[in-house]
């Protein structure tokens, strides 16, 4: 599959002749007007400003803004947050290129509609948030996003210790409150013990920060993606059509909403969503996976699934989760000895995707390697129940349906998760040969419409 990635078009006026300008000190105004950004976001829109027409490549905003220690997802947040925070200037556009990097584009005919922007106070007098004025907790923000940005189970609880401490000394941090709720996010994501009481307290938080600041970017999804976790489907879907309708360049938002439609189902609305997703932040190996698995959903062939997970891995080679959600599809159209070797090797890897252990033990069993696929299924079986269900598809390819549809039971019994997707993977269709399935999927799936 070639990834279908558009050259956009640039037009001949500058943004210093729309009305931007940067001072000397790097802070930027548009028509005298100050644009109140955080550090990164101004690095980023200052490099932009300055190198239109052209486009600055990622390893240009690495050297400049991030020390050279920038992760592509810290880049791809920031530009997210740049967009939503430029959202009222209609006249601009951040267009993504893929391998490339990033251009400013000045849309002519929003130009002349400009001059009304100046007056209004989202953008002369945006209301500062406490850590903005704060460095000690811009420093403690940044430290938790980066810690999150880890991806392992050990980074996560750190970061929400340095967050609750930050929520102590400062009860009033928008910024805290929400990267505490995006741990909850991130625990279930990455197979923690995680129990619907977490994910309330983080929908606490969340509905506390819409109540001073229902515009915040982020927000509604980050609700709506949790509501899904606790499986409260249908408030979920409300909530991710009114991120998308405040934020639709917002990837994580489209990213989200791609996740709840799996849920319902829709798997061609959801090839939709993450297509966009993936145009909006082509840098994401996670991204590239969930498209390539809705459109293996999507299509229902198995020949089909290993051209799109080819495609995903191709554009992401150096991401375990690309390797092995190609392997994954690989052993279900023709199981091979040298496909459960090369699984072998990730047995272990849990820093970078800690949900690893179910794709390798699926390889393992659909490979043959029964023992060896055991042994991981075990050694894990002291984890939370709520994601026992992701060795579901190794057990049921050894022929194991009662020990799936234990463990299916146990996740349900949590009544949180990630086990509704799951479900509706093609891999675990063997469930539905067990009598007590349709019991299942109705206390799974009962707050799903038209389900």
């Amino acid at each position: 599959m070639k990834m279908n990635i558009k050259l956009h078009a640039t037009s001949d006026i500058s943004p210093h002749v729309a009305g931007f300008i940067v001072d000397q000190d790097g802070f930027i105004f548009f028509k005298d007007a100050f644009l109140f950004l955080s550090p990164k976001e101004r690095g980023v829109f200052r490099l932009l400003l300055e190198a239109w027409p052209k486009v600055v490549s990622k390893a240009e905003f690495s050297k400049s803004i991030w020390a050279g220690r920038m992760s592509d997802d810290a880049l791809v947040r920031c530009i997210t947050r740049l967009r939503c925070s430029l959202s009222p200037f209609k006249l601009i556009r951040i267009n993504a290129f893929y391998r490339g990097g990033y251009r400013l584009t000045i849309l002519p005919e929003e130009v002349a509609a400009s001059a009304s922007i100046v007056s209004s106070s989202t953008i002369h007098a945006r209301p500062l948030d406490p850590e903005k004025n704060d460095p000690a907790l811009i420093q403690a923000c940044m430290h938790a996003r980066q810690l999150l940005e880890q991806r392992s189970l050990e980074a996560i609880d750190r970061a929400e210790l340095v967050l609750r401490n930050t929520i102590a000394s400062a009860p009033d941090c928008v910024a805290a409150k929400l990267l505490l709720a995006q741990c909850a996010v991130s625990k279930i994501n990455y197979g923690a013990d995680v129990n619907r009481s977490v994910i309330d307290k983080g929908l606490t938080m969340l509905e506390w920060v819409e109540g001073i600041a229902p515009q915040t970017s982020g927000l509604q999804s980050q609700i709506g993606h949790l509501l899904d976790c606790k499986w409260d489907f249908h408030e979920a879907r409300l909530r991710h059509k009114r991120a998308l309708a405040m934020f639709p360049d917002d990837a994580t938002a489209n990213l989200n909403y791609g996740l709840h439609l799996l849920i319902e189902g829709a798997y061609s609305d959801a090839v939709a969503v993450f297509r966009t997703a993936v145009e909006l932040n082509p840098f994401s190996p996670h991204l590239a996976v969930m498209l390539a698995r809705a459109g293996a959903l999507a299509s229902g062939d198995v020949n089909e699934a290993v051209t799109l997970a080819r495609a995903a891995y191709l554009s992401h080679k150096d991401s375990v989760q690309t390797y092995l959600y190609l392997l994954c599809t690989l052993a279900t159209k023709d199981p091979q000895p040298e496909i459960a070797h090369a699984a072998r090797h990730f047995a272990r890897t849990r820093a970078t995707w800690a949900l690893a252990s179910g794709a390798v033990s699926y390889i393992l069993a659909r490979c043959g390697d029964h023992a060896g696929a055991l042994e991981i299924v075990e050694k894990e079986s002291k984890e939370g129940a709520s994601i026992h269900a992701i060795y579901t598809a190794a057990l049921l390819s050894m022929g194991m349906l009662e020990e799936a549809m234990t463990r299916v039971k146990k996740a349900v019994a949590c009544g949180c998760g990630s086990l509704p997707i799951i479900l509706n993977m093609p891999e675990n269709l063997g469930l539905h040969k067990h009598p007590d399935y349709p019991e299942v999927r109705l206390s799974v799936f009962s707050r799903v419409a038209n389900m």
